[in-house]
């Protein structure tokens, strides 16, 4: 698969590593705080800027969560959006008291600095055999301590050969107190995000959102990697046990029909009327009171209907499935029905004469996106590499050829919402806290009149088989 640079930068987004962040965070602020009259002030600056870089790591995931959490219909995330918005409200309180004291004393004329304290300053390999006896009680022989110490003293030798040793010079007192004010700005930030997500969290989906990222849901668990897995082996255990012989219509009939029984009984009776119209199933969800792992159940035996089902057309009427496209970037099921890529390629075409610069291409692919036709593990370059060959569009005006990078211009707030959910002033702080220069304060305002157009001119066109 094809990816941009960008693609290989930005990590995996993991809420263990977000919420064990934040509780190292909110425990390192509280260390600065009960313990700022100890501090040297080398100690004081290395922590301020310790937790300064911390906390911006921790606003740029926090922009992250939020998106995450305009796209999870079950809202799993509820009771940590409430815990932590309510442990810093608190922390951010005793830090607003704590930064009153600072600056009432920077105005009185004292500086932020700490104590002139002395440091111990031996090398490792002066240290090291101060230790011996140590090590001996601990269960260390002889020879190995010797060993250990040789090839300690050897590495010091390397490195004060080979690289020179940073040395850290004095802060003066103004910018350590700037990148103090700068971290209650960023605790603050982490204050407001919570309460948006809060927000997101306790309000209630439409039918039409709760449809289509139920939609999503299920076609992110078909293709990333865990559930896939789990997947093949369900559908392997079915051969196995049909003695290695490839399912009939009636046995994968009676495989589809079991599926009932892995769906939570909450969740039953919606499976057992909508299993075949996912938008009819997740529309009716918002009416349920489920739990995530229940609603993980749910989706993995939608998921497995939806496979059944296209395994049975492909069985009946294998025409459907030929397709003369060649094709990495779309589902070709969508809402249980066999995408036609030829049918899709005149869907997008009629996007593509509403195009009259080549970063509008990213309106297509917002649209596709909305749609839920993007694979979700498609990159940018994946969708230009397509949509660039000579079977797609590759024959438009060389004006319009676009590549990854026009597109990834703008995935920092476009590509983390649905379309139907930008919002300008959303838009406005992220071009101003993310420093995006080459987004022109329009840029909103036409990617979504261009998009609402697109949408319009395929409005009732199918690209179903």
């Amino acid at each position: 698969m094809l990816q941009t640079q960008q693609d290989k930068q930005v990590p995996a987004f993991s809420y263990e590593v977000f919420d064990r962040q934040l509780d190292h965070f909110t425990m390192m602020l509280k260390v600065l705080m009960d313990g700022w009259e100890d501090y040297s002030s080398q100690e004081m600056t290395f922590d301020i800027h310790s937790l300064c870089t911390k906390a911006a790591r921790l606003c740029y995931l926090a922009d992250q969560d939020l998106a995450l959490q305009h796209t999870d219909v079950s809202h799993h995330r509820k009771e940590q959006n409430e815990m932590y918005f309510t442990s810093f409200e608190l922390i951010i309180t005793q830090f607003t008291k704590f930064m009153k004291k600072v600056l009432a004393l920077v105005k009185a004329g004292k500086k932020v600095e700490g104590h002139s304290s002395p440091m111990f300053s031996s090398e490792i390999s002066t240290l090291l055999p101060k230790l011996h006896d140590l090590l001996l009680m601990d269960g260390m022989s002889q020879e190995s301590i010797q060993l250990m110490v040789g090839d300690i003293q050897n590495t010091e030798k390397m490195i004060q050969k080979y690289h020179k040793i940073t040395k850290f010079p004095g802060v003066r007192y103004e910018e350590r107190l700037w990148y103090l004010i700068r971290l209650y700005c960023l605790a603050s930030y982490l204050v407001l995000h919570f309460r948006r997500v809060c927000h997101v969290t306790d309000s209630e989906m439409t039918p039409e959102e709760a449809a289509r990222l139920t939609e999503w849901a299920i076609q992110k668990y078909i293709s990333e990697k865990d559930s896939s897995e789990k997947l093949e082996l369900y559908f392997s255990n079915l051969q196995y046990d049909n003695d290695g012989k490839p399912l009939n219509v009636d046995q994968w009939l009676q495989a589809r029909r079991e599926l009932k029984h892995l769906v939570p009984q909450n969740l039953l009776l919606l499976f057992l009327n909508s299993a075949d119209d996912v938008s009819q199933l997740g529309a009716s969800l918002i009416k349920v009171n489920f739990t995530n792992e229940e609603f993980l159940k749910l989706v993995d035996a939608v998921a497995k209907y939806q496979i059944i089902t296209q395994r049975i057309r492909a069985i009946e009427f294998p025409e459907e499935f030929e397709q003369s496209l060649h094709n990495e970037v779309f589902y070709l099921t969508v809402k249980g029905r066999s995408v036609d890529l030829e049918e899709l390629k005149k869907s997008i075409s009629k996007m593509v004469n509403l195009i009259t610069r080549k970063n509008q291409w990213f309106c297509v692919w917002s649209v596709l996106k909305h749609l839920n036709l993007i694979k979700h593990e498609s990159t940018f370059a994946t969708f230009a590499h397509q949509m660039m060959s000579a079977e797609w569009f590759g024959y438009i005006d060389p004006r319009l050829r676009f590549t990854a990078d026009n597109l990834s211009d703008y995935s920092r707030y476009f590509n983390e919402y649905d379309y139907t959910e930008w919002n300008e002033e959303m838009f406005l702080e992220k071009k101003e806290l993310y420093g995006m220069t080459k987004w022109s304060p329009k840029l909103y305002q036409n990617f979504s009149s261009l998009c609402a157009r697109m949408m319009q001119a395929i409005w009732g066109y199918s690209f179903f088989s």
